[in-house]
């Protein structure tokens, strides 16, 4: 593989995330490449990192606006030994690795909004997905982590129905930031985050994920299946479920088919 921008964050060490980063000017989908890959063999930490996507998308086949040159858009493949009710997790482990990574660009006004985005000031600056590939006996095989981070789009490069909506850390410091030192800097998190999770579960996160909640004590409708119920958010449990508190008491709302509304006024 030639020699790319990345190529001077791989860890090469079997196990760490960036184990090998596979580069491309332009692709698809980063989650098609690492399809590709992780049915290949490839192993626990390969990374693909894309200039730009010409079919990114998001959570719930969603599109994603993937410009050239000035995002991260990244898959990481993860071999995880979890079981496959625990994979939704991992979007929100992913959540907390880019806000701590973010951190240090954008500091004090970096937030999470359940279950897959991360804001700056309010306003939409990443997206994670996490998706599970099964063998052919339906167990879990791999997981492809998506991860898209704005970080060196400019305002006007922003669509104008999701520019009220969208930011990136250009926009919200006034300032460009190295893109391959927050690939590293996501990366180590990640490492750490994700060591978390598999040696002592989901527990040993949410305190972290709770401190950058950016819906707790937030009024919000879920939307799930065509019913619609307002509450007001308490944060998340200890198997990542939004704790909605309702008329009727708290109730657990799971990671699927559930739009939020009213989480961005």
């Amino acid at each position: 593989m030639p020699k790319h921008p990345y190529s001077e964050i791989e860890s090469h060490q079997p196990g760490l995330i960036g184990y090998q980063i596979h580069y491309f000017e332009e692709v698809e989908s980063t989650q098609n490449i690492a399809r590709n890959l992780a049915a290949e063999g490839a192993p626990h930490g390969t990374a693909v990192i894309a200039e730009t996507q010409s079919a990114g998308r998001g959570r719930m086949g969603r599109g994603w606006h993937s410009p050239p040159g000035v995002n991260l858009y990244t898959t990481i493949i993860l071999r995880p030994r979890l079981a496959m009710a625990e994979v939704p997790r991992l979007s929100l482990v992913a959540g907390v690795a880019a806000a701590e990574a973010l951190e240090e660009v954008a500091p004090g006004i970096v937030a999470l909004k359940w279950p897959n985005d991360v804001w700056l000031n309010g306003r939409k600056a990443g997206g994670i997905i996490a998706e599970a590939v099964t063998d052919r006996a339906q167990r879990l095989d791999s997981v492809l982590l998506g991860i898209g981070l704005n970080l060196n789009l400019a305002e006007d490069d922003v669509p104008g129905e999701i520019r009220e909506r969208a930011i990136s850390v250009l926009i919200a410091t006034g300032h460009r930031c190295d893109r391959v030192a927050v690939a590293n800097s996501l990366f180590t998190r990640l490492n750490i985050r994700y060591d978390e999770i598999v040696t002592r579960g989901f527990a040993a996160v949410r305190p972290a994920w709770e401190r950058y909640s950016g819906l707790t004590g937030k009024r919000v409708t879920v939307v799930d299946a065509g019913t619609r119920e307002e509450g007001m958010v308490k944060g998340i449990d200890t198997d990542g479920a939004l704790l909605l508190e309702t008329s009727s008491g708290i109730r657990r709302i799971i990671a699927g088919d559930v739009t939020l509304e009213g989480a961005y006024s």
